[in-house]
């Protein structure tokens, strides 16, 4: 079958480094349950495992309460506009989550831009504390996660049938009878999913609770590199590890038997379907209107990040400000003249180059040789090809550390290289399949009856219909890849070390003017990246 390679790559390194990586939790020599109960007695343990599920359930419950206004309005308007809305949306969708946070960080600082912004209005007499505390955390994370669920909630929206707002409203519904009664019941599974997913993500989150959270904000992520970094405890990391992992299993679990692994990942984008005439575009009541002002400030909350840190790395002072003194090229150059970052972009580079051949060979062939598969069987195989998505980086990163270091692969490209590998494989096999969804089978048939062999209708039938999928999900491969920063600070060293390690390492100790330059340029990168794939996705269809 086509899906076992993907099948056993994953086994091999996924799913048991994280099972080894859970024994070691049984394995500490005060006793099998030792570890565990560390989690309890130890009040630091037992405030960060508080901390992970106060902080996961507010960011998703955050997520959803926003997504709501800003689905509504990218439904109810025209099409065209409805495209640009979308484009709001999937911007910072696919700007790394590195560049977010770091913009965050200069926005939100105590002299940052709103703190500077609120003095210069007389709004406020004392900069407020936005970071290095829970709002800080919230902000950042929810900024990042909120597309998730925005995404499935427009799909949902889109589904809804004119008919019944209008005959609700001609039986003398009002509007707020006909948003508690109709639309939220009809929208409420794809709410839940795209919340299963947020939850999931937040449980494992490690960069924006490292540089926006304070003490009180330590998650478990944080504890499990702390732990294997400057304690070398093995058995608290791997018990840490467990309770994420078995966390995320469950919602996983629930959110699979309410509508299946496609019910979460599957399917085509909801943002493919933007254009189309949809079910909620009607005569806007004032409530409505409402909603959809709420919907354009939170889109400006979505884009603010992006649209505030290139102005910045073009000041010329050392410091930054916004809006800068004068235009300047000083920290471009910078970045170009220091080896360290050119050095950090090309190990980039060829870590993203192995992701994307490793990631479509594997992802495709899976996409591929999953359909034949029946039953239990293929929800399996299914679940274990996306629980990478969904499983805490930091486990995984930490996994793959114990057993590359036995193997020698920290100092080269191939050992991250494995690791992104796993974490893009899903992309790829996600879009692959729903590019397979829209292919007539029926021209298999015909291409068999007029003697074609297997070899030749794969060549020549089934992969040009799934290669727009398949170029797809190499960029979201190489995306990923490009993104990562939680395994490129376990799997490299100084020389080996990737883009956005440097990055985070720069952010960790000072922000400066040559941090949002390469931010800007990395979120520049990601976007003519998408563009391109869309472009040309535009003309093949």
């Amino acid at each position: 079958m086509a899906c076992i390679p993907l099948v056993v790559f994953l086994l091999l390194f996924f799913a048991y480094p994280l099972a080894r990586l859970c024994l070691f939790s049984f394995s500490d020599p005060a006793g099998a349950l030792a570890a565990y109960r560390r989690l309890i007695d130890v009040p630091a343990y037992r405030a960060g495992l508080e901390a992970t599920f106060g902080i996961a359930g507010l960011v998703t419950l955050l997520s959803i309460c926003l997504a709501y206004p800003v689905a509504y309005l990218m439904a109810s308007v025209g099409p065209r506009l409805a495209v640009l809305l979308g484009g709001a949306v999937l911007l910072p969708f696919w700007t790394s989550s590195l560049v977010r946070t770091t913009a965050w960080i200069i926005l939100l600082q105590r002299y940052g831009v709103i703190n500077s912004v609120l003095l210069h209005l007389g709004v406020i007499r004392v900069p407020i504390t936005f970071i290095y505390n829970l709002s800080g955390v919230l902000i950042g994370m929810t900024h990042v996660l909120l597309p998730f669920v925005v995404l499935p909630l427009y799909g949902a929206f889109r589904g809804i049938d004119r008919g019944l707002l209008d005959a609700a409203e001609n039986l003398g519904a009002s509007p707020w009878s006909i948003w508690w009664r109709l639309i939220l019941p009809l929208t409420a599974r794809s709410a839940c999913a795209g919340g299963a997913i947020v939850f999931m993500s937040a449980l494992g989150y490690y960069v924006t609770p490292a540089l926006m959270g304070g003490a009180r904000e330590t998650m478990a992520a944080q504890l499990i590199a702390s732990n294997v970094e400057d304690q070398l405890d093995w058995f608290t990391a791997g018990a840490f590890a467990t309770v994420t992992i078995l966390a995320s299993l469950v919602v996983f679990g629930i959110a699979q038997a309410l509508g299946g692994p496609q019910g979460l990942f599957g399917g085509p984008a909801p943002a493919a379907r933007i254009g189309r005439q949809g079910g909620m575009t009607r005569r806007r009541s004032f409530g409505g209107w409402m909603v959809g002002i709420c919907g354009g400030l939170i889109l400006l909350y979505l884009l603010l990040p992006i649209l505030i840190i290139g102005p910045m790395s073009w000041g010329g002072s050392p410091f930054l400000a916004f809006p800068p003194d004068h235009l300047t090229w000083h920290w471009y150059r910078v970045l170009f003249v220091r080896p360290q970052w050119r050095l950090a972009l090309w190990n980039s580079l060829q870590v993203g180059a192995i992701t994307v051949v490793g990631a479509t060979l594997l992802g495709t062939l899976a996409a591929v040789g999953v359909g034949a598969l029946r039953g239990s069987l293929r929800t399996a195989v299914e679940s274990l090809i996306v629980m990478p998505m969904i499983a805490p980086a930091i486990a995984l990163a930490i996994g793959l550390y114990y057993e590359f270091a036995r193997l020698h692969l920290l100092s080269g490209h191939w050992g991250l290289g494995l690791g992104h590998t796993v974490l893009a494989a899903p992309f790829v096999f996600i879009a692959v399949r729903s590019a397979l969804q829209r292919f007539d089978l029926t021209l298999v048939d015909a291409a068999a009856g007029l003697g074609a062999g297997p070899l030749r209708i794969g060549l020549l039938v089934l992969l040009p219909a799934i290669a727009p999928g398949i170029s797809a999900g190499a960029i979201f491969a190489f995306v990923t890849s490009f993104d990562d920063v939680v395994l490129s600070l376990f799997l490299t060293d100084v020389r080996s070390r990737t883009l956005p390690r440097l990055i985070y390492e720069a952010v960790s100790q000072d922000i400066n003017p040559s941090v949002a330059a390469v931010s800007t340029l990395v979120a520049l990168a990601t976007v003519l990246i998408l563009s391109v794939n869309l472009v040309f996705a535009r003309q093949r269809s």
